[in-house]
């Protein structure tokens, strides 16, 4: 058991012993009137209750819920070739393809070697340059409906946002105008098609012209189309010595590091579309939620102005400035500890693992919780409170029980990149405007591809 975890909630902590327990619930549909609309708050608190490992049934398919992060570590970290990504990450490749997203074992780990180098400090320190361009586009949007005394829409501007930011990083083009309105709404509608099959119980294969197989097939087409233009245009121009634009250029560029060859064409439109996927709905959804939470907590708002006046003195930030701002930071952590996008992690045993005293089969499909592993009282105090000074420099937290990203060989190669966004844009939105909520109701989450606000949330915005 690591030292973070060691002296936590014995309840929680200790594993239990003896052979995993049935599932409960109903007896045909077992836990599937729960999971619809929890899917990520019930795997939590079963896990809670039962150590740390809890079963779960959804018609025929079973299930073990992890909240345990020592249990997360060995399935991701110590023993992660006893285990392979689930069916979930697989039904992905039906809209993106072969990509970093839903693909594993020999495959997966050529095109991440093969991608990293994309992501160098170059590359990253060169992508600010479209998060600042496109949030001062918003900002100046958002400064005329203030004028009219109009509210904000949250998520919708957000999302809005995250999609121009991915595609000038990632392109170097405005993603607007009707082509790019349907590139982002195939992008919204294969997430909630690839959600549905994810929690079916069971998929017609692709070749039967159901009406759901259709509507997949649709939107992967729509994003092929969208995308091979600027593929086929950048692939004719390739030049190593040329300087790196963009993302795209660097994805061009990049070789097998034991062959020398570069992406085909069917490879580069599939990572490309992982990136897409990625880079938008999970980081809109971050922001929105961060910024719900500023809005709620006056006080953590008013630390985040004074450290931006103090830090950038009414300049947009540097690349240099990203580290400085550590309170913005503290806040994107502590946003990503409530609300991680990605709430539950899928993982396939393939080789017989033991986790505590119990035995894992394979075949075994354990779901970690993130989010209940973000929320267990076992690893942070009063863990339903919004309170960024968890992360204040020199405080000590359980590093094992914090993996919004993921952690291990699958852990989120862009993380950096969202990290980055994020801070700047909550600083160039924290220099211009305060906001607090137009409706003071909670706003509950719920879960689709990301942890979603259940509804709309309107802004007031007052400039500065």
């Amino acid at each position: 058991m690591s030292p973070e975890v060691a002296t936590t909630d014995t309840a929680h902590a200790v594993a239990v012993s003896g052979a995993i327990p049935r599932a409960g619930g109903h007896w045909l549909l077992g836990n599937a009137r729960e999971m619809s609309g929890r899917a990520h708050r019930f795997p939590a608190e079963a896990g809670w209750r039962q150590g740390g490992l809890a079963p779960l049934r959804v018609l025929h398919k079973r299930f073990l819920a992890v909240t345990h992060p020592d249990y997360a570590r060995q399935i991701l970290v110590t023993r992660h070739d006893r285990y392979q990504r689930s069916s979930h990450n697989r039904n992905l490749g039906l809209l993106l393809g072969d990509g970093l997203l839903s693909t594993d074992g020999d495959l997966w780990l050529k095109r991440r070697r093969q991608i990293l180098p994309a992501f160098r400090i170059d590359t990253l320190r060169r992508a600010l340059g479209p998060v600042l361009a496109a949030t001062n586009d918003l900002l100046a949007r958002w400064e005329t409906e203030t004028r009219n005394g109009r509210d904000i829409l949250l998520t919708a501007d957000m999302q809005r946002l995250t999609l121009a930011v991915i595609g000038r990083a990632l392109l170097s083009t405005d993603v607007n105008g009707n082509d790019a309105l349907r590139f982002g709404q195939a992008v919204r509608d294969g997430q909630v098609l690839i959600r549905r099959r994810n929690t079916s119980a069971w998929n017609a294969p692709m070749w039967i012209p159901t009406r759901g197989n259709r509507r997949l097939r649709e939107a992967r087409a729509a994003l092929d189309t969208y995308l091979d233009p600027y593929l086929q245009s950048r692939r004719t121009d390739v030049d190593s010595e040329k300087p790196i634009t963009d993302m795209l250029d660097a994805l061009l560029q990049a070789r097998d590091p034991d062959t020398g060859e570069a992406l085909p064409h069917d490879a580069l439109r599939d990572e490309t579309k992982t990136l897409f996927l990625a880079g938008f709905e999970t980081t809109a959804t971050a922001l929105i939620w961060a910024l719900y939470m500023l809005a709620r907590h006056s006080e953590a708002a008013d630390r985040l102005y004074d450290e931006l006046d103090q830090v950038l003195g009414g300049n947009p930030p540097a690349y240099e400035d990203l580290e400085r701002l550590t309170w913005t930071q503290q806040i994107v952590q502590e946003t990503l500890r409530l609300y991680p996008p990605v709430y539950n992690l899928g993982r396939q045993c393939v080789t017989e693992d033991e986790l505590g005293d119990h035995t894992v089969r394979p075949g075994t499909v354990l779901l970690i919780s993130i989010f209940g592993i973000h929320r267990a009282a076992a690893w942070w105090p009063q863990p339903e409170l919004f309170d960024p000074d968890r992360f204040a420099p020199g405080r000590d937290w359980p590093r094992n029980a914090y993996l919004p990203f993921a952690v291990g060989k699958h852990v989120c190669i862009g993380a950096s990149f969202a990290i980055n966004e994020m801070v700047a844009v909550l600083a160039l939105i924290g220099q211009r405007f305060r906001f607090s909520l137009t409706d003071d109701r909670p706003v509950g989450e719920i879960p689709r591809i990301t942890l979603a606000p259940e509804r709309e949330i309107p802004l007031r915005l007052t400039p500065r």
